[in-house]
């Protein structure tokens, strides 16, 4: 008589990361959330370990912290090993919290590179300072060298995984794009979110998000500010404190510290959103903005390579193929502004297509499958 046939388990999966999910509001730290709300149903239990979990670490680490901050995850790990991880099937590392693991089943996740911001996001530096990046940026490779597992490294998008190639980091093909909540961020009255922001109820309005330094392009923000025309008006949010003179006038409009939901209305306020950054892992504030039906422009970094090979015209040419360029942005907003609606139902439909989180999920059980067969992926 043949044994009954039983499913396989679903997994338990234990996330080491900087931050948990809720302790942080930047980019990683949403990615980690966005994580948690994609595997919880397709999981037994997901567990989640940060650099506040570790027992307290000595002074000798507290001084090579202070010295260099990278080092804090790979000390973080020691410590975290050294005291027990709790039990896990699946065991998933963030940035540098890979650095030393061994699990017979770990998976490394890059949401972003050091190597890769520190070569291609700092501003140049001359004589003792420039010899100080490249000796940070050599430190940054070899570490992200270390964080490989049996199962290899994934990065967040193609951008990503280009740049961590080029940097000699081994990593997988395989891109898993974080999630965007197509049901929070959605279209609106534009109207209406104008004037709760308080923002000229007529004309164009062109959003800027992010942190405003020189990482993000600021600079380029102001270069752009002082060639477009007069009647167009700049919206400028971003998290508290700033590394770049901030630009003024009376078709400059800054916002800072806003939160999800007035994120929500700057979307829908806006013509189109400017992301002219010099590196981005994956930017969330791209596909909030799709989802809002808010064209995107943005430099090409980060996911702007899948853009690239979009079958939607419009979202290929939301690339500016030179940055530095303000006429190039300028020439990029006037050809969303003539499509008019067509855009802006372009950008919202990509984002459900590509970014939802029922087409990530889908991405996260096939590859989840192929890595861990011995184990179920669906949901609960």
């Amino acid at each position: 008589m043949s044994q009954p046939m039983h499913p396989p388990p679903q997994a338990r999966v234990l996330i080491l990361a900087p931050k948990a999910p809720g302790q942080g509001l930047g980019g990683a730290e949403r990615h980690l959330q966005d994580l948690a709300n994609v595997l919880a149903p397709i999981c037994q239990k997901v567990t989640f370990l940060s650099h506040q979990d570790a027992p307290a670490p000595g002074l000798f680490a507290r001084l090579l912290t202070r010295i260099e901050p990278m080092l804090a995850s790979p000390l973080a790990v020691r410590r975290l090993t050294r005291s027990g991880l709790p039990e896990a099937d699946v065991v998933m590392s963030i940035e540098l919290m890979g650095v030393g693991l061994s699990h017979p089943r770990h998976l490394h996740l890059f949401f972003g590179s050091y190597a890769g911001f520190r070569s291609m996001a700092l501003r140049p530096a001359s004589g003792l300072r420039a010899w100080v990046k490249v000796a940070k940026t050599a430190l940054a490779r070899r570490l992200e060298c270390h964080t490989q597992s049996r199962s290899g490294a994934i990065a967040n998008s193609q951008g990503l995984r280009d740049v961590l190639i080029s940097q000699g980091i081994p990593v997988n093909q395989t891109i898993l794009l974080p999630p965007t909540d197509c049901d929070l961020f959605q279209p609106g009255d534009q109207a209406a979110a104008r004037a709760l922001l308080g923002l000229p109820p007529s004309g164009r309005v062109i959003l800027f998000a992010g942190r405003w330094e020189y990482a993000k392009g600021a600079d380029r923000v102001a270069k752009i500010v002082a060639q477009m025309p007069r009647d167009w008006h700049v919206l400028i949010a971003t998290p508290p404190g700033h590394s770049w003179p901030v630009p003024t006038g009376p078709n400059v409009t800054t916002c800072i510290g806003l939160n999800t939901a007035q994120m929500v209305t700057a979307y829908q306020a806006a013509d189109a959103l400017i992301q002219p950054s010099r590196f981005e892992g994956y930017s969330l504030v791209a596909s909030e903005a799709q989802a809002c039906g808010c064209p995107v422009l943005t430099s090409p970094v980060g996911q702007a390579a899948h853009y690239l090979q979009a079958k939607e015209a419009g979202v290929r040419a939301s690339v500016i193929a030179d940055p530095e360029a303000a006429e190039g942005w300028i020439s990029g907003l006037e050809q969303v502004f003539v499509a008019g609606s067509a855009a802006r139902h372009t950008h919202r439909q990509y984002a459900e297509t590509h970014v939802s989180y029922e087409a990530v999920q889908r991405h996260w059980q096939a590859e989840l499958s192929r890595l861990f067969p011995e184990f179920s992926w669906h949901r609960s």
